[in-house]
């Protein structure tokens, strides 16, 4: 069976002007551009898995396939019944993308999530956003039905999460997957088959992080360094807990505080500087240094940009494909009969350098062909065009 990547997030109605600078206060200006289009962290990420797991639909036959192996993408997320953009603009669009929305709650006293989105032309194509959350706080409370979501049959291989929505419900859900993952060793379960890898990206930032206990349940923390900012403890802690690591290192020090608490792969994207990484084994000496047995850091540079038009999606996007890699990575293994078993050292390093470089080049590109482009969802690239 194909792997299944289940995005758990934000629908939203983005509403986008593009002006030639950002006004001042009191200032009213003249756009040179306006489009509204779907959106939503949550719908772009699951956007950027579908579309860069397959090549575009064709027009002839109206179905595609990869070179490299089917992806199936569901989304769970909310949208309001108050207005017509769930059926009008975001089903459609995510549909023909390959996602399954079947997941997707419409809450009939709510509207669905507008964001407003400036860019300035002038400035590269940054962006200021204004957020209404709607039926993405609405209609994603921690009630059991939702926090079921995350592990419903089919488990999932690949869970993706923002905090678009009420991070209570996205402490809930990584609360009812960690029992889960445990409860899976307990009874003797290994490798790939003790449950789904879990990719969080803190955008927005919750201020001051998460509760310490749930990390462990986070394989994958994918954020930009202003994320890592408002996640991190303070620098005086950490250096309390770590007073090994170099105060002006500050990369290392997020990478090995967040290794301090369960998680396996720490990503910080530089924006047009790239991206670095940090891996290590759990199991072993999290937080120590790097020793190229038990961890591994990499910085990847930036792909070549053409121009620089919009920058809304890069990061959706680089997440999606990220996401798509570690996917086609645990079929691989599925499809290679060691589903059931835990990785050899030789397997961890090549997970830890090799898969993890390639993972990293291909989310990159993938982001590079975004910013590309106008708009959010709309600029996310098809896997052919990688």
């Amino acid at each position: 069976m194909a792997p299944l990547i289940r995005v758990i997030g934000s629908l939203n109605v983005d509403v986008v002007s593009v002006t030639p600078r950002f006004p001042g206060p009191g200032e009213t200006i003249t756009t040179t551009s306006f489009m509204i289009s779907a959106g939503g962290k949550g719908a772009n990420q699951a956007v950027a898995c579908g579309r860069l797991s397959r090549p575009r639909l064709s027009p002839a036959t109206g179905s595609s396939t990869s070179s490299t192996g089917e992806i199936r993408v569901e989304m769970v997320g909310a949208v309001g019944g108050q207005d017509g953009h769930f059926q009008a603009l975001l089903r459609p669009t995510l549909q023909s993308s390959g996602l399954d929305t079947s997941r997707i709650r419409i809450v009939e006293d709510a509207y669905t999530g507008v964001a407003v989105i400036v860019v300035d032309s002038s400035a590269g194509g940054e962006n200021r956003i204004l957020v209404s959350p709607g039926a993405n706080y609405t209609g994603m409370q921690p009630i059991p039905p939702v926090l079921e979501t995350g592990l419903a049959a089919p488990t999932p291989d690949i869970i993706v999460m923002q905090a678009e929505i009420p991070v209570e419900t996205v402490i809930g859900i990584l609360r009812r997957i960690q029992a889960f993952k445990e409860e899976s060793r307990r009874v003797g379960r290994r490798g790939i088959d003790a449950g789904p890898e879990v990719i969080f990206n803190p955008a927005p930032a919750p201020p001051g992080g998460l509760p310490e206990d749930v990390y462990a349940t986070i394989d994958h923390l994918i954020m930009n360094e202003t994320e890592a900012a408002l996640m991190i403890a303070q620098t005086d802690k950490m250096l309390q807990l770590m007073p090994e690591v170099d105060e002006k290192d500050y990369r290392e020090q997020v990478a090995r505080c967040f290794h301090r608490l369960g998680v396996s792969f720490v990503v910080i994207t530089l924006g047009a500087k790239g991206v670095w990484y940090s891996a290590t084994d759990i199991d072993g000496n999290p937080s120590g240094p790097v020793d190229g047995a038990n961890r591994f850091t990499d910085e990847i540079p930036a792909a070549r940009v053409d121009q620089v038009v919009d920058t809304t999606a890069a990061g959706d996007t680089f997440v999606g494909g990220y996401a798509v890699h570690v996917a086609r990575w645990r079929q691989q293994r599925r499809l290679q009969g060691q589903a059931g078993e835990d990785l050899t050292d030789d397997e961890r390093q090549d997970r830890y350098q090799r898969v993890m470089a390639e993972a990293m080049q291909y989310a990159i590109r993938a982001s590079a062909r975004c910013v590309e482009r106008l708009g959010a969802m709309d600029s996310i690239p098809w896997e052919d065009e990688i």
